[in-house]
């Protein structure tokens, strides 16, 4: 996993849940096709020695949004950024990850979640989608030249089917790193996991494919797989209706998140 460093020394709002399914107002989606998230998460040894949490047994968490961090394009519709976040959490939420609230609940977690754009070419969208050449039986063996392993490209598993396809394409992407809440303003934080999410922008704008990414991926943030996860997001219907927003507190920029609790 390449270093995270970079993620950390923002101040942090965390945002409090005020979301409910319904048909009113905000996000509406969406195109009757778009195919599958892929979702490729890298775990460390640290974050296999972690219980999943579950809605019964939850973890607790503060969190830093990074917001459109991966870049743009001129155009594009993009979310609002407290709406995104808003709706991350609630998403989180149903999964066992909820919001702590110092002095009631401590964190555990510290949650840092960014999203944007991403060009072909560039060389991340390999990485970003999970891709591994020892996973794909055509994968070339020498580079720049073919081989016998042409012959073999009808046998690729659906999985490096869709994430190659997707390598040739611009995609919206979503990420969502979980550290230990007590190293993760210190020099090494301590890295539990990395989620990934990935869709094709064509035909589609940043604001309406977030949410769907989100909601489709909820079941395979922050869980391990040997190959990364395709969740289908076709002929589905999602309205959400933005609640009250509630200020849940502050992370400095210095200092260790252990030491800023403590100090209270």
């Amino acid at each position: 996993m390449r270093s995270l460093h970079g993620f950390l020394g923002l101040a942090l709002v965390v945002l409090g849940l005020g979301v409910s399914d319904s048909a009113g107002a905000g996000f509406s989606l969406f195109a009757p096709s778009w195919g599958d998230v892929v979702v490729a998460t890298d775990m460390t040894e640290a974050g296999r020695a972690l219980t999943p949490p579950t809605p019964e047994k939850p973890v607790y968490y503060l969190g830093q949004s990074l917001g459109n961090r991966l870049g743009s394009i001129a155009g594009d519709r993009l979310p609002e950024v407290e709406e995104m976040n808003l709706f991350i959490a609630k998403v989180l939420a149903k999964q066992g990850y909820l919001p702590a609230k110092r002095g009631v609940v401590e964190p555990t977690l510290f949650l840092v979640v960014q999203w944007g754009y991403l060009e072909p070419g560039s060389g991340e969208l390999p990485w970003f989608l999970g891709y591994d050449a020892r996973q794909d039986i055509a994968a070339p063996v020498f580079p720049g030249m073919l081989g016998p392993e042409v012959f073999r490209r009808g046998m690729r598993s659906r999985t490096t089917e869709t994430i190659l396809d997707y390598a040739s394409t611009p995609i919206y992407g979503i990420i969502v790193t979980a550290f230990e809440y007590e190293s993760a303003s210190t020099p090494k934080p301590v890295i539990y996991w990395q989620s990934r999410i990935s869709l094709p922008a064509n035909g589609k704008s940043m604001a309406q494919a977030l949410p769907a990414m989100v909601l489709s991926a909820a079941s395979a943030i922050g869980r391990e797989s040997k190959t990364p996860t395709l969740l289908n997001v076709d002929q589905r219907e999602v309205r959400v209706e933005l609640g009250e927003l509630e200020y849940r507190g502050v992370v400095e920029e210095s200092g260790s998140a252990g030491e800023k609790r403590n100090s209270k």
